[in-house]
Protein backbone atom coordinates (compact mmCIF):
# COMPACT_ATOMS: atom_id res chain seq x y z
CA UNK A 1 0.00 0.00 0.00
CA UNK A 2 1.53 3.72 -0.62
CA UNK A 3 1.06 6.70 0.91
CA UNK A 4 0.32 10.13 -0.39
CA UNK A 5 3.36 12.00 -0.39
CA UNK A 6 1.86 14.34 2.22
CA UNK A 7 1.07 11.88 4.82
CA UNK A 8 4.24 10.64 4.24
CA UNK A 9 5.60 13.33 4.55
CA UNK A 10 4.51 13.78 7.77
CA UNK A 11 5.06 10.65 9.09
CA UNK A 12 8.91 10.88 8.14
CA UNK A 13 9.17 13.89 10.07
CA UNK A 14 7.20 13.16 13.45
CA UNK A 15 9.58 9.50 13.17
CA UNK A 16 13.08 11.22 12.74
CA UNK A 17 12.37 14.04 14.98
CA UNK A 18 13.90 14.69 18.02
CA UNK A 19 12.24 15.50 21.24
CA UNK A 20 13.95 18.99 21.34
CA UNK A 21 13.01 19.93 17.96
CA UNK A 22 9.57 18.97 18.58
CA UNK A 23 9.83 21.50 21.13
CA UNK A 24 9.25 18.73 24.32
CA UNK A 25 10.90 18.63 27.25
CA UNK A 26 11.52 15.24 28.75
CA UNK A 27 13.89 14.04 30.80
CA UNK A 28 17.07 12.12 29.62
CA UNK A 29 15.41 8.39 30.48
CA UNK A 30 16.08 6.52 27.25
CA UNK A 31 12.69 4.36 27.82
CA UNK A 32 10.66 7.84 28.11
CA UNK A 33 7.68 7.78 25.83
CA UNK A 34 7.12 11.08 24.38
CA UNK A 35 5.39 10.06 21.69
CA UNK A 36 3.15 7.32 20.00
CA UNK A 37 2.01 6.36 16.62
CA UNK A 38 -0.98 4.15 16.25
CA UNK A 39 -1.53 3.18 12.52
CA UNK A 40 -4.58 0.77 11.74
CA UNK A 41 -4.32 -1.21 8.41
CA UNK A 42 -7.54 -1.21 6.49
CA UNK A 43 -8.56 -2.04 2.75
CA UNK A 44 -8.25 1.50 1.38
CA UNK A 45 -6.17 2.98 3.61
CA UNK A 46 -3.91 2.80 6.39
CA UNK A 47 -4.78 5.74 9.57
CA UNK A 48 -2.70 7.11 11.38
CA UNK A 49 -3.09 8.22 14.82
CA UNK A 50 0.14 10.77 16.10
CA UNK A 51 0.29 11.96 19.55
CA UNK A 52 2.49 13.57 21.84
CA UNK A 53 3.04 13.90 25.27
CA UNK A 54 2.43 17.92 25.16
CA UNK A 55 -1.22 16.92 23.92
CA UNK A 56 -0.49 17.67 19.97
CA UNK A 57 -2.60 15.33 17.81
CA UNK A 58 -2.66 14.49 14.60
CA UNK A 59 -4.82 11.60 12.29
CA UNK A 60 -4.14 10.80 8.54
CA UNK A 61 -4.54 8.66 6.20
CA UNK A 62 -2.40 7.17 3.81
CA UNK A 63 -3.94 7.64 0.96
CA UNK A 64 -3.63 11.64 1.71
CA UNK A 65 -6.02 13.82 4.16
CA UNK A 66 -6.26 13.92 7.93
CA UNK A 67 -6.60 16.19 10.39
CA UNK A 68 -3.31 18.38 11.88
CA UNK A 69 -3.40 20.40 15.02
CA UNK A 70 -6.71 18.40 17.03
CA UNK A 71 -4.99 18.81 20.25
CA UNK A 72 -5.37 22.62 20.17
CA UNK A 73 -8.75 21.26 21.98
CA UNK A 74 -8.54 20.19 25.50
CA UNK A 75 -10.83 16.89 24.92
CA UNK A 76 -8.49 15.78 22.19
CA UNK A 77 -5.31 16.83 23.98
CA UNK A 78 -6.68 15.27 27.42
CA UNK A 79 -6.93 12.11 25.43
CA UNK A 80 -3.70 12.15 24.30
CA UNK A 81 -1.73 12.50 27.19
CA UNK A 82 -3.42 9.71 28.31
CA UNK A 83 -2.12 7.56 25.36
CA UNK A 84 1.28 8.45 25.70
CA UNK A 85 1.12 7.75 29.67
CA UNK A 86 -0.58 4.48 28.62
CA UNK A 87 2.38 3.78 26.21
CA UNK A 88 4.69 4.77 28.91
CA UNK A 89 3.49 1.75 30.95
CA UNK A 90 3.87 -0.78 27.84
CA UNK A 91 7.52 0.45 27.16
CA UNK A 92 8.56 -2.90 28.14
CA UNK A 93 6.52 -4.96 25.61
CA UNK A 94 7.84 -3.26 22.81
CA UNK A 95 10.99 -3.83 20.78
CA UNK A 96 13.83 -1.17 19.76
CA UNK A 97 13.38 -0.49 16.08
CA UNK A 98 14.71 1.84 12.99
CA UNK A 99 12.44 0.58 10.52
CA UNK A 100 8.72 2.02 10.50
CA UNK A 101 6.71 -0.22 8.07
CA UNK A 102 3.28 0.32 7.91
CA UNK A 103 0.88 -2.19 9.05
CA UNK A 104 -0.77 -5.08 6.80
CA UNK A 105 -4.45 -4.77 6.56
CA UNK A 106 -6.26 -5.99 9.80
CA UNK A 107 -3.26 -5.51 11.76
CA UNK A 108 -2.17 -2.70 14.60
CA UNK A 109 1.31 -1.43 14.68
CA UNK A 110 2.31 1.17 17.34
CA UNK A 111 5.46 3.00 17.13
CA UNK A 112 6.39 4.24 20.50
CA UNK A 113 9.22 7.67 19.97
CA UNK A 114 11.19 7.68 23.48
CA UNK A 115 14.49 9.23 24.60
CA UNK A 116 16.42 6.05 23.51
CA UNK A 117 14.67 5.59 19.89
CA UNK A 118 12.25 3.93 18.59
CA UNK A 119 10.10 1.10 19.85
CA UNK A 120 7.28 -1.35 18.23
CA UNK A 121 4.83 -3.60 18.74
CA UNK A 122 1.99 -5.43 16.50
CA UNK A 123 -1.02 -6.61 16.86
CA UNK A 124 -4.53 -8.21 15.18
CA UNK A 125 -6.56 -5.27 15.50
CA UNK A 126 -9.35 -8.19 16.31
CA UNK A 127 -7.23 -9.55 19.31
CA UNK A 128 -6.62 -5.80 20.45
CA UNK A 129 -10.41 -4.48 20.37
CA UNK A 130 -11.73 -7.85 22.19
CA UNK A 131 -9.00 -7.51 25.09
CA UNK A 132 -7.20 -10.73 23.79
CA UNK A 133 -3.93 -9.19 23.48
CA UNK A 134 -1.95 -7.39 26.30
CA UNK A 135 -1.46 -4.23 24.70
CA UNK A 136 -5.22 -3.78 24.61
CA UNK A 137 -5.38 -1.09 27.01
CA UNK A 138 -2.50 0.54 24.92
CA UNK A 139 -5.18 0.25 21.47
CA UNK A 140 -8.31 1.58 23.46
CA UNK A 141 -6.47 4.30 25.04
CA UNK A 142 -5.58 4.88 21.30
CA UNK A 143 -9.51 4.74 20.36
CA UNK A 144 -10.46 7.53 23.14
CA UNK A 145 -8.17 9.64 21.03
CA UNK A 146 -9.86 9.02 17.70
CA UNK A 147 -13.32 9.17 19.44
CA UNK A 148 -12.13 12.64 20.36
CA UNK A 149 -10.93 13.54 16.81
CA UNK A 150 -14.61 12.53 15.38
CA UNK A 151 -16.10 14.51 18.34
CA UNK A 152 -14.67 17.64 17.99
CA UNK A 153 -15.28 17.20 13.83
CA UNK A 154 -18.90 16.41 14.45
CA UNK A 155 -18.97 19.50 16.35
CA UNK A 156 -16.99 21.93 13.69
CA UNK A 157 -19.54 20.43 10.69
CA UNK A 158 -22.76 21.13 12.73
Amino acid sequence: MSESEGSAGLRRLVLSTSPADLGLTVDADPERVYGVLMETGYDAAVVTIVSLIDGTTSMYFSTGGGTIGAGEHEPVAEATRAFVAMAQVFVGQTEPTTSFDLPAVGRVRFQLLTVGGGRTAEAAEDDLGFGRHPLSPLFHAGQDVITQIRLLSEQQTS
